[in-house]
């Protein structure tokens, strides 16, 4: 008993990780060790020593274990997800409400646009919205700057401004921000809180009812979306008042030059030269680089040969002797005419389009809102109403300027965009983990699913089986896939256990295997089980139950949860518990019980929360199998994580069945038991692509459908730790963006051998039942006499001085290792041997090896030809 529990603490504590490399161990060979003992990271197999075995056997087990432990790892690649960096004024669309996915419906789209997120952005968000202040000769006007999104716009449409995959006019087929033609985009409003005057002035510059020049505007700074401008000219449109036109100019380089006088400037990396060429009273000319501008008044504008602007501002001319000539004017400049012809209105007349470098940008509307009594003229709001002029889809990386400029080719007008001083950029989704979830065939004739299960193994289950044409089982041939508690599980089935204790999304599933069990008559009967997951075995052990009914035999402990096990002949008469492999029930969601329905299906929970559900029969032929694949959340399914906000995630169904030809064969469903009829997601399939198409869910569920022509469809699932957000940023010019891009690095799991894994020769009843590494020669372990033929001397073989290592392939497929010596020293070192196999893999080859000790110095090498075992 001491024995038993130092070998389990031993297995308990073993920690520690190397890497190994998967090898397929064809047949019995030294050279494979520690295959294949450790496939694929899992140690599969049992360690047996006598059931009186001497110190030194005990110590060399124990050195074995150790060293498995260290080998008992598991390589998997593991997608880490990259991180998007933002360097300046930029802000993601998001308060505690995040902008969620839409969904490409069949029938109509679910969206959720930026204007559900927040109606509007502020200095709260942006820098280039900051507040600010106006001065003139009449007063100090602060005021504040808003950037109001899609709208409010004709009814209160918003059906515009979301982030969808779909395709786009180019036939590409992607996720995109989408902009709809003749949506708003915003609505830029300055507002201020102190109206900015000025008086109504004559030419002269005279007060005067009639006039029309609103003189205390000129000359003004007024800093919008974060870009400054001087107000050059201000009037009044007609005599008759209320309405104005303002026309601003900003640039890149602002100066006031002297008649004759030359300077340098350097603009966007470029070199200018300019000369004041002419002033006169109200005109000026300049040389730039050698060209010659035209003749020029407050407020023009002229473009160089290479499309750079000049714009004047301002001209002085004092027309005596010694007077001053200058002009203030931009390089680079950037002129806006915003007109209003009634500004006792607050809605938006079609006629009023902002005007950049007097170009008409027929999708920018101009709101001014004031006052005019004739005398003094007051502004307090200043509006500019973006509208699409084309669908736009802005590509993750994307900018809506460049969506602008795609769309409208030559005559595009990125200007709509008032000041051009900010966008709207996609920067894609946001990157999280994933992890996949598939049905793929095993032949044409069977589906797998693949998911990874609660303690983030890959499970790789049969679950659909066309035996013949038009039908299909529930699993494999044999090998039924059970997942409702009232259903007999015989042996070899598969069947799931699901933790239903816990929220729906965060449940932990398993997938087991029933390997059958020994009647009830045995010494110490067990029930056994293999976790398809992890590759363990587990050997439950069992009593009768007693009374009528359904009776427990035993509980099986997975994933932290306690499944009870029952025996199915006390209510089906499929088989006594005293013969061998009876068949049982399982309490597969951990209830306490066995639910009666023949709806009690148990779902399957994956390591990131997704739902799998099969429906089905799992007794003889039937016709279909329903796979769904679920998002649960706790606002639709009750008892759930919390994984959405506000769009929900549409399940995604398929129906499989068994075709003419004896393939399996596979449907998507357009309406879904969840009440969800309707609202499936369309699949896309890509310009240029046949046979394949894919379709997000709002969680940021990535589908992939194939279609092959003559083989059985497939789908593989991308499904998200996390939801993933759409990452839309409103951003100021000079915002950057930097990405570290998803990686797939080898991440290694430490899997611990399981207590238990270490058995007397006493607890073995099958030693070929399983791998097995024998500790100990035949005159100490029963196990290793069995394996050897229950030789009658048993040191036959056996040299003085000399330990073995010797490997046998059964018939069944399975390999027994035996680490023995002549003595217990010998078989101790034989066992050290085995423990650091690394520094003897050039000699670990073969069926057989002699261990020896020469000064000090452990050595292996091949039998001499005359011994025999």
């Amino acid at each position: 008993m001491r024995f038993q529990k130092a070998i389990k603490r031993m297995i308990a504590l073993g920690t520690g990780a190397v890497m190994l490399s998967s090898t397929v161990f064809a047949a019995a060979d030294l050279a494979n060790y520690p295959a294949p003992f450790v496939k694929d990271g899992k140690f599969s197999g049992v360690l047996v020593v006598g059931d009186k075995a001497a110190a030194e056997d005990v110590i060399g087990i124990s050195d074995i274990i150790s060293s498995l432990q260290f080998a008992a790892t598991k390589k998997a690649a593991v997608s880490t997800a990259g991180t998007v960096s933002v360097e300046g004024d930029a802000w993601l669309v998001g308060t505690s409400n995040h902008l969620e996915l839409s969904e490409d419906g069949n029938s109509a789209d679910t969206i959720e646009t930026l204007r559900n997120i927040t109606t509007y952005v502020d200095k709260s968000n942006l820098k280039a919205l900051a507040s600010g202040s106006v001065t003139n000769n009449k007063v100090t006007s602060p005021f504040n700057q808003y950037l109001h999104l899609l709208g409010p716009g004709a009814g209160n449409v918003l059906d515009t401004g979301y982030v969808i995959y779909s395709e786009n006019d180019d036939d590409v087929t992607a996720d995109f921000l989408y902009f709809k033609s003749g949506r708003e985009i915003a609505r830029y409003l300055i507002e201020f809180t102190t109206a900015l005057e000025s008086d109504v002035d004559d030419s002269a510059g005279s007060s005067s009812a009639t006039g029309l020049f609103l003189t205390d505007y000129q000359d003004i700074d007024v800093t919008l979306f974060g870009k400054k401008y001087t107000i050059v000219t201000a009037k009044r449109v007609t005599t008759s008042g209320d309405s104005v036109v303002l026309t601003l100019m900003g640039g890149a380089g602002k100066d006031t030059l002297l008649e004759k006088q030359t300077k340098s400037y350097t603009i966007g990396g470029k070199d200018y030269e300019v000369t004041l060429n002419f002033v006169d009273a109200d005109e000026a000319q300049f040389v730039v680089n050698g060209q010659t501008t035209r003749k020029m008044k407050d407020g023009d504008t002229d473009k160089l040969a290479d499309g750079t602007s000049v714009g004047v501002t301002d001209v002085l001319y004092q027309d005596y002797a010694g007077g001053i000539h200058s002009a203030t004017f931009f390089i680079g400049a950037n002129k806006l005419e915003l007109k209003d012809t009634n500004i006792t209105q607050s809605t938006v007349a079609s006629s009023n389009s902002l005007k950049v470098d007097d170009n008409t940008i027929d999708d920018a509307a101009i709101l001014i809102e004031g006052s005019d009594d004739d005398s003094t003229f007051k502004i307090t709001r200043i509006h500019v109403n973006m509208t699409a002029d084309d669908n736009y889809f802005v590509p993750a990386g994307g900018k809506l300027s460049e969506a602008i400029k795609a769309a409208g080719g030559s005559s595009a007008e990125p200007q709509v965009l008032f000041t051009e001083n900010w966008d709207i950029e996609y920067r894609g989704l946001k990157k999280v983990n994933t992890e996949k979830i598939k049905v793929k065939t095993s032949g044409s004739s069977q589906y797998n699913l693949e998911f990874v299960d609660g303690d983030g193994n890959k499970v790789d289950v049969p679950i659909a089986k066309a035996p013949s044409a038009s039908k299909v089982i529930f699993g494999d041939v044999d090998k039924y896939f059970v997942n409702r508690e009232n259903k007999s599980i015989t042996k070899d089935d598969y069947f799931v256990v699901t933790d239903g204790s816990r929220k729906r999304g965060e449940r932990k599933s398993y997938v087991l295997q029933y390997k059958g069990a020994d009647k009830i008559t045995a010494d110490n009967p067990v029930l056994k089980f293999k976790n398809v997951g992890s590759g363990n075995t587990i050997e439950q052990t069992y009593s009768a139950g007693s009374g009528g009914g359904t009776q427990q035999l035993a509980t099986l402990k997975v994933g932290g949860a306690d499944f009870k096990v029952y025996n199915a002949s006390e209510t089906d008469g499929s088989g006594s518990i005293a013969t061998n492999d009876f068949d049982i029930l399982v309490d597969m969601d951990a209830s306490g019980g066995i639910a009666g329905s023949n709806n009690s299906f148990v779902n399957i929970t994956t390591r990131y929360g997704a739902e799998i559900g099969l429906v089905n029969e799992s007794t003889g032929t039937v016709n279909s199998i329903q796979l769904t694949i679920k998002t649960p959340d706790a606002s639709r399914d009750g008892d759930a994580k919390d994984n959405w906000e506000n769009v929900a995630a549409s399940d995604f169904a398929i129906n499989i069945t068994g075709d003419s030809s004896t393939k399996v064969a596979m449907a998507l469903l357009s309406a879904y038991s969840s009440g969800q009829a309707g609202q499936r997601i369309t699949l896309r399939t890509p310009d240029g692509k046949t046979n394949i198409a894919y379709g997000y869910t709002s969680y940021g569920t990535f589908i992939t459908h194939e279609t092959p022509s003559s083989e059985p469809a497939t789908l593989d699932i991308d499904y998200p730790e996390t939801q993933r957000y759409p990452m839309v940023y409103i951003t100021a010019k000079g915002a950057s963006f930097s990405e570290t891009g998803a990686s797939t690095t080898d991440a290694v799991t430490v899997q611990r051998i399981q207590v238990g894994a270490a058995k007397l020769a006493s607890e073995v009843s099958d030693v070929k039942a399983q791998n097995s590494i024998l500790v100990g020669g035949p005159c100490a372990n029963a196990a290793s006499a069995t394996v050897m033929g229950n030789p009658a001397d048993c040191t036959e073989g056996f040299t003085p001085g000399e330990g073995m290592l010797q490997v046998w392939e059964h018939s069944n497929g399975n390999v027994a290792m035996l680490v023995a010596g002549y003595a217990a020293l010998d078989t101790r070192n034989a066992a050290q041997v085995v423990a650091n196999y690394g520094d003897y893999k050039s000699s670990l080859k073969g069926m057989k090896v002699v261990v020896k000790k020469v000064n000090n110095q452990l050595t292996v090498a091949a039998p001499a030809a005359s011994t025999t075992a």
